[in-house]
């Protein structure tokens, strides 16, 4: 019996090449994805509509604090007047009736009243009516008191009659000016000054060079009085008159060589000729 023979096979070399292993992306996974990055975007978009809106809500409650009459009602065709702006420093009771009187129209308009009196300040006093508080300030009549509690005190401190007296021209200021401010002064004293004595008072406190051209022709009111001075004072810029330590007599003579005039003549230049 003959032996089985057996036959060997050699199994082929196989030759490989090392690859790296790719992330496999399931179609679940990318839809996760998606989903993330949508819901992010929807938050990122609800978040800036919510900060509007709050914004808006604090925005409006700012503005409702900071009108002092915020449901002022503007009358038809109200047309805005001119105001003499008050800075503090003259009577509170002579502003407000200027103000009332313009305003006259809407004597019964509390809260146009109270809304438009901003146009009649300025500087610290504009200030002032900014911080008041709208629960305090309900009528006109409330403001009013306010103004004038704030203000009082240039009531206590307005000049005297007395004070009046003791003022001077400067060395530099004409007559006109010295007269404006005088009269200035003249119209915070109380009680009020009748004209007559008005223009006696001012008289007194001219120099000795106005003085005695005047006194003997007084004037009927200040205005005249300062019509007078505006002459004189021209009369010695043009040499025709001389102020100061004068030589006395009829005969001196000014710069340009003529003859002085008598002293009744020099009157009848301060009121403007025969």
């Amino acid at each position: 019996m003959h032996p089985q023979a057996t036959m060997t096979y050699s199994v082929p070399a196989i030759h490989t090449v090392p690859q790296n292993e790719e992330p496999i992306f399931h179609s679940w996974n990318m839809g996760a994805y998606d989903r993330v990055d949508d819901l992010q975007d929807k938050y990122e978009m609800m978040n800036r509509e919510m900060q509007a809106l709050r914004g808006k809500e604090v925005l409006k409650q700012d503005v409702y604090d900071l009108c002092l009459v915020p449901n002022v009602q503007i009358p038809h065709k109200f047309k805005l007047l001119d105001f003499e702006k008050y800075k503090g420093t003259s009577c509170p009771k002579d502003h407000l009736t200027m103000y009332v009187r313009k305003m006259s129209t809407y004597a019964n308009d509390h809260q146009v009243l109270i809304h438009y009196f901003q146009e009649s300040l300025t500087g610290t006093t504009l200030k002032w009516y900014m911080n008041l508080d709208r629960a305090e300030i309900r009528t006109f009549s409330d403001l009013r008191e306010a103004f004038i509690r704030q203000y009082k005190f240039n009531v206590d401190m307005a000049p005297y009659r007395s004070d009046l007296q003791f003022m001077t021209q400067g060395d530099r200021e004409t007559l006109k000016e010295y007269a404006q401010r005088w009269r200035d002064v003249v119209v915070q004293v109380s009680p009020c000054i009748e004209e007559k004595k008005m223009t006696k008072l001012f008289l007194k406190t001219l120099r000795q060079f106005y003085y005695e051209k005047m006194v003997g022709s007084m004037p009927r009111d200040f205005t005249e009085m300062v019509s007078m001075g505006i002459q004189l004072e021209e009369g010695v810029r043009e040499g025709r008159l001389a102020k100061g330590n004068e030589p006395t007599g009829s005969t001196r003579k000014f710069g340009n060589h003529l003859p002085k005039k008598k002293e009744q003549e020099v009157g009848m230049v301060a009121h403007g000729g025969p």
